[in-house]
């Protein structure tokens, strides 16, 4: 799932955000493939144990 979100606003800070995005940008696509890494790893966890019958309930 990607998502996006175009905002604009007169305020102070949003200008400061906007000049800062490209330096957040390395963070934020580091978080997001650690994010599919994690859900990947939990996802073939939980495969294991539902095709072994060791998932609860």
């Amino acid at each position: 799932v990607i998502e996006a979100t175009i905002a604009n606003s007169p305020r102070p800070g949003f200008a400061v955000a906007r000049r800062g995005a490209p330096l957040m940008r390395p963070a934020i696509r580091w978080a997001a493939a650690r994010l599919w890494r994690d859900d990947l790893a939990y996802a073939r966890r939980r495969y294991e144990l539902r095709t072994t019958g060791r998932w609860p309930g």
